[in-house]
């Protein structure tokens, strides 16, 4: 380890002991009601976030809040350029920030409370000032995230999702896999679920996505178009409306690449291995709680062990 790093590096190991694993989750999701999942979850380290008779919001809030709160336990003990690092893989945290605020100004002026950045904020110190669209873009575009769309609001969410995977790209090549999985999974939903083709623009964006991925009209021509670090993630499905097993395959992929680079080592390796382990956790916990709320449904159990 790289003198700066050792505490950073021991601190991602330790919260990983924190997570519930597989089957802790299958435990939860295995529980005939909600109030009984919530229940089991409450007894882990999401407990102190995730609360006894909270409804699935409430729960599902509280899982997403324990993650944030990990993240930013590993970069508080990280030097510059590892902190660096982390705030960009938590720029999800963000997003979600900013689609509440975009949501709220084109919708009925409800928001959620934002999640509480600190230190891993980008953009929102600006982004929460804004009372417009065109303010939240001008707030993002000045912001390391860049110029995302000011078009309009579909403009602006899309965009930033590129921009996502721009970034994590960039800080985190060792993720440029996921990276690529990731963007055939937006490009699949945006052109054959959401059957609009008026993000193109900013979809070309992405790293390595060309015309002909961009043109199809199908998963097997959109599968045909892309790289192949981003083509393997539609190998699960030839169905558009079955997306939800690529994403499966995606968290699965994520999961067995994280562990091995967790046990690669090397200073930027360990800390893109707990974040991405860490996330796989809060996701599967999350899954386990859905499971809960439909009673405990067999099929859904082994969704929640089975890929991440």
């Amino acid at each position: 380890m790289r003198p700066g790093w050792t505490a950073g590096v021991t601190r991602g190991r330790l919260l990983l002991s924190r997570a519930i694993g597989r089957e802790h989750a299958r435990a939860i999701a295995g529980c005939p009601s909600l109030a009984e999942g919530v229940a089991a979850l409450a007894g882990s380290a999401y407990g102190e976030r995730v609360h006894v008779d909270e409804d699935l919001v409430g729960a599902e809030r509280g899982v997403a809040e324990t993650l944030l709160w990990h993240l930013q336990i590993l970069a508080g003990w990280l030097p510059a350029a590892g902190a660096g690092l982390v705030r960009v893989l938590a720029g999800w945290f963000e997003l979600a920030n900013v689609d509440a605020r975009v949501a709220a100004l084109v919708g009925d002026g409800r928001e959620p409370t934002p999640f509480v950045l600190g230190a891993l904020a980008t953009a929102w110190p600006h982004v929460e000032q804004a009372r417009t669209v065109e303010e939240v873009g001008e707030a993002v575009a000045g912001s390391a995230w860049g110029d995302c769309g000011r078009g309009s609001p579909a403009e602006l969410t899309l965009g930033l999702r590129v921009a996502y995977a721009r970034r994590v790209r960039e800080a985190a090549p060792a993720a440029a896999r996921w990276v690529g999985g990731a963007s055939a999974l937006l490009i699949a939903r945006e052109l054959l679920v959401v059957g609009t083709r008026g993000g193109v623009t900013q979809l070309e964006k992405l790293p390595g996505i060309g015309a002909r991925a961009l043109g199809a009209s199908s998963l097997s021509e959109l599968r045909a178009g892309l790289p192949a670090d981003a083509a393997w993630a539609l190998d699960a499905t030839s169905d558009p409306a079955e997306l939800w097993k690529s994403e499966l395959r995606w968290w699965s992929d994520v999961e067995s690449d994280a562990s091995q680079l967790l046990r690669m080592g090397g200073d930027e390796a360990v800390v893109l291995a707990a974040v991405a382990l860490l996330a796989v956790d809060a996701v599967r916990a999350t899954r386990g709680l859905r499971a809960a709320s439909h009673g405990g449904d067999p099929e859904l159990v082994e969704w929640v062990g089975g890929a991440a």
